[in-house]
């Protein structure tokens, strides 16, 4: 089942590469620029199609992990041998849209991933699906003799997957002490309704058991209800764009309640919900819900799909800049076959990562390409502006040959990247 994942992975990673150089394809077609061919895979042609009218040819090739785009006169032909339309006898103006289009149209395809994330899955505005209750003592008792950490009012808080309502917790907390403690909650209460109940606990010190009895107080916030979807947090929007995500919101509000601006039955309203502490010595603070992701309109989806992909943008700029300062080792870089592995694998554990992926591709390659890297497009883009702001180009063979140090040195850097995630992650 694995293979039908990558298979899907290799096909995501070969049409963003096409979509990227459709880009150029389509703004050479518009400025009148000489195009010998259009490309899909490199290597062997498995299939070509030669234009009567324009002799362009339209071709497939053997391997499935890029494409191009080749222009009349773009490697550095003979400029005797090169039709008017080649690119170098262009203006420079006309070549920079041509170079900005390709990454332009990951973005824009990234744009139109978005609207379709965020319409059928959902990502950044939490549903409630339910309101949690949430257990504060009240009272402690220990049957030993002895002295737990605890103290009246400590909340305790679910921190393993079983979430809070089910009816048993198991909670783990270190203290400042040297003793390590754990408890267990026997039963639980299965409604969310408020009420005083004893619960047994046991902890763990010295190599001996001991138990207590704890009373416990349920809180819940009435406030909030089921199905509310929530869009702001003291007047916030919340907008993964800004990092403002719920739970960024929540760590930076002030106090014991927060503000919620919620939709409920199709009407916006404010609602105040108090805000509990997680675990016991805790300051971080908690709503008591669990949450889905809301599943925007298409009119909702329009309004919050550009700032949503220039979100991403500026993640793919924070995760370069944190490589390129070492903040970031070689595990977090990867070529095509790690991309291709990472998408099948996440695809396969979920299938909403698939949609979820397709944006942050894109946008990744989309502004991966305009950086002033040798060979790639940005670079290309300096080379150019310089030579419009001279009057002249720089010397063609010193101009390539930066950009064929620079995918040699690309290339290289890939594939010890990929051979680092096989052999070593």
């Amino acid at each position: 089942m694995f293979i039908l994942y990558l298979l899907l992975a290799l096909f995501v990673l070969l049409a963003m590469v096409t979509i990227h150089e459709f880009g150029h394809y389509c703004a050479g077609k518009l400025l009148h620029f000489k195009i010998n061919e259009f490309s899909i895979g490199f290597g062997k042609s498995l299939y070509s199609r030669t234009s009567k009218k324009t002799g362009e040819v339209f071709s497939i090739r053997l391997v499935p992990l890029g494409g191009y785009c080749a222009f009349d006169g773009e490697d550095g032909e003979d400029p005797n041998k090169q039709s008017d339309g080649a690119f170098t006898k262009m203006a420079p103006w006309k070549r920079l849209i041509v170079l900005f289009c390709g990454p332009f149209f990951n973005i824009l395809s990234a744009v139109i991933f978005s609207i379709v994330l965020l319409c059928t899955t959902g990502y950044d505005i939490p549903k409630v699906y339910q309101v949690d209750s949430i257990p504060v003592v009240t009272a402690i008792t220990t049957t030993a003799g002895e002295t737990t950490n605890f103290a009246d009012s400590d909340k305790i808080v679910e921190i393993s997957q079983a979430g809070i309502g089910h009816n048993s917790m198991l909670v783990d907390a270190e203290y400042s002490s040297p003793s390590y403690l754990s408890y267990e909650i026997k039963k639980f209460a299965e409604d969310n309704n408020t009420q005083d109940t004893n619960y047994l606990i046991k902890y763990y010190r010295g190599g001996e058991y001991y138990s207590a009895n704890i009373a416990v107080e349920f809180k819940i916030n009435t406030a909030i209800k089921a199905d509310d979807v929530i869009w702001k947090v003291n007047g916030t929007t919340i907008d993964f764009a800004n990092d403002n995500t719920f739970a960024n919101l929540i760590k930076k509000a002030q106090g014991d309640s927060v503000t919620l601006t919620v939709k409920r039955d199709g009407q916006y309203k404010d609602v105040v919900v108090n805000l509990f502490d997680y675990g016991v010595n805790s300051n971080t603070k908690v709503v008591g819900i669990t949450s889905t992701a809301y599943k925007f309109t298409l009119g909702e989806s329009l309004a919050r799909c550009v700032p949503f992909t220039f979100g991403l943008a500026y993640k793919v700029l924070e995760s370069l800049w944190l490589l390129v300062s070492g903040q970031l080792g070689l595990s977090a870089v990867g070529g095509p076959i790690t991309t291709i592995t990472t998408i099948a694998t996440y695809t396969q554990s979920n299938f909403a990562s698939f949609f979820i992926l397709l944006p942050l591709i894109a946008v990744n390659l989309g502004v991966f390409n305009l950086l002033p890297i040798p060979a790639l497009d940005g670079s290309k883009m300096v080379f150019t502006t310089i030579e419009w702001i001279r009057g002249k180009p720089i010397n063609p063979k010193i101009e390539n040959a930066i950009h064929n140090i620079g995918f040699l040195i690309l290339m290289g850097l890939v594939v010890i990247a990929d051979l680092y995630h096989l052999f070593f992650v």
